[in-house]
């Protein structure tokens, strides 16, 4: 009971820390920028995102074992689910970026619009910010001398104190509880999804795809560029995340897209 009363809070803490990431960082830095893509500044931003979201994980898990004096078991599958997921989130975030590529790529390519080498190089830098936020994550639980300074750090605390602070609000809380039940619904989903593929992989059988919404769209414009070819009915496993928040990051790799 201990491990999911942890997971839905860090479910809390991951909804209304994009919330606060999107008001005071994502939409100053598109009002700033008016829109033009400046590669340094997004991948700072995106490195600073994911590395708060690995010490706000880690925080959340160690303030829930000192709160409750839990026995060294206990404190084992509490970090260890607290990795499981930050990495599961962090592994969404790629995957739905992936989706978003592709299809801008793919109307790009049609319209001849030009290229989209930056949104492929930005994908595989991001590769590259989620591993080292997971790393961070095992560092902190490793060496506790290290952990304990990303604890204390001011600018986690301040997340942390203010996190709780707007979930705590009587009317929001409601709402806030009804998202971060959905959102870990959709967490047990993509690690169901993610133990199965490993099983199948063991086993030496050929995994079956789960297509993502968007690369639904992507055939789809592609058909309507292809003759004697429709809309294909397919009615494909949609994840829950995808509907629960706005992301102020996509909305703005979407309008850069547009643009």
């Amino acid at each position: 009971m201990g491990i999911l009363e942890n997971i839905f809070y860090l479910c809390i803490v991951y909804i209304v820390f994009n919330f606060i990431w999107g008001i005071l960082v994502q939409l100053p830095k598109m009002v700033i920028t008016k829109m033009n893509s400046n590669q340094n500044l997004d991948h700072a931003i995106k490195a600073l995102r994911y590395l708060l979201l690995s010490t706000l994980t880690y925080s959340t898990c160690y303030t829930y074992i000192f709160d409750n004096s839990l026995a060294s078991k206990m404190i084992i599958l509490i970090y260890l689910s607290g990795g499981i997921i930050l990495s599961l989130y962090l592994a969404g975030k790629l995957n739905k970026k992936q989706s978003l590529f592709k299809l801008a790529s793919t109307v790009t390519s049609n319209l001849k619009f030009g290229k989209n080498n930056f949104s492929q190089n930005q994908l595989t830098y991001e590769k590259h910010i989620v591993g080292i936020s997971i790393v961070i994550y095992a560092g902190c639980v490793g060496i506790p001398a290290f952990g304990e300074i990303m604890v204390k750090n001011p600018i986690n605390l301040w997340f942390l104190e203010t996190i709780d602070g707007i979930y705590s609000a009587p009317i929001l809380k409601w709402f806030i509880g009804f998202a971060g039940v959905l959102f870990m619904i959709s967490m047990f989903q993509r690690g169901i999804s993610t133990l199965q593929r490993l099983i199948l992989k063991i086993k030496g059988e050929e995994e079956k795809e789960i297509q993502h919404p968007i690369n639904k769209i992507v055939e789809e414009f592609q058909n309507m560029n292809s003759p004697n070819q429709g809309f294909k009915e397919d009615h494909k496993e949609v994840e829950l995340e995808d509907d629960i928040y706005v992301d102020f990051e996509e909305m703005e790799d979407d309008e850069k897209k547009e643009k």
